[in-house]
């Protein structure tokens, strides 16, 4: 069984992200640029589980590591393309052993050969900085369009003290949830079983759930559309004044039966917000 690590979201330019999250009332990370030519600026949890909004900060170096078969760059380039864009493109899987990962995955018939290795620069609120190093390891993709899995083992032995970036004005705590779409969700059973280390669970409605650590995923049919990513569930502290708060921000909120959520702006995708339960 695997837990969430972070959820990749494309961007035109990081201000526009940034912009847009600390409006509905996330502490935004300073920008970090990657050496492939990808940045991000990341909105991080108390339970350790972040978003990853992601643009092109240089464009020479990610159409070299384009050129040269980067799968993380590959992936991200395809989804850019599409003129239907999702908002969450990625989601990531926290690993404490990325080639053991890429093993299981490759028995299961579900994974990628290549890995990704490198690493970047923190910067931390308080003005330091945290050299960071990451290996990735991933699943196989099924279609330009398709959500890409991949699971992210932090190598470095520094733990940056994140407590400032983790304490949200809308009252974010964390990651519970990940919704996918398909039109047949058992066409996907085994695949999602390999990636998240869990077996499905059929529901009445046709969705499958598959167990997460401290959380789940589940895929439910659509008559139109393709495999995506369509949510990712966060809980808050106090959904009343989180409606309140984004009320004031002049947000539309759709209700839910459990919460609320807000269109991302970014392409087609969702956040849901329930409140945490003890």
């Amino acid at each position: 069984m695997r837990a969430v690590d972070h959820l990749v979201m494309p961007f035109n330019t990081l201000p526009e992200a940034c912009d847009w999250f600390e409006r509905i009332g996330f502490v935004v990370a300073p920008e970090a640029a990657h050496p492939f030519g990808t940045g991000n600026a990341c909105v991080f949890f108390a339970d350790g589980r972040y978003l990853e909004p992601l643009s092109i900060v240089d464009p020479a170096a990610y159409d070299a590591a384009k050129a040269e078969g980067h799968l993380f760059v590959e992936r991200d380039a395809d989804v850019r393309n599409l003129a239907d864009r999702p908002a969450i493109s990625g989601l990531a899987f926290s690993s404490s052993d990325a080639l053991a990962d890429r093993e299981q995955l490759l028995e299961e018939e579900a994974g990628e050969d290549g890995l990704v290795e490198f690493g970047r620069t923190m910067r931390l609120p308080d003005g330091g900085a945290a050299e960071l190093s990451f290996r990735l390891a991933f699943a196989a993709i099924h279609a330009a369009d398709a959500p890409s899995f991949f699971c992210c083992e932090a190598r470095h032995s520094v733990r940056p003290d994140r407590s400032a970036l983790t304490t949200h004005p809308n009252g974010a705590t964390g990651v519970t949830g990940v919704t996918l779409t398909a039109p047949d969700p058992q066409v996907f059973r085994d695949y999602l079983s390999a990636v998240c280390g869990s077996p499905a669970e059929n529901n009445p409605d046709g969705s499958l759930t598959f167990a997460l650590e401290c959380g789940r995923l589940d895929i439910v049919p659509r008559d139109v559309g393709s495999f995506a990513i369509e949510s990712v569930t966060i809980t808050v502290a106090d959904l009343a004044f989180a409606r309140k708060f984004w009320q004031g921000q002049g947000i539309a909120c759709a209700e839910e039966s459990d919460g609320v959520a807000v269109d991302c702006p970014n392409g087609r995708g969702r956040i849901r917000f329930i409140e945490e339960r003890s």
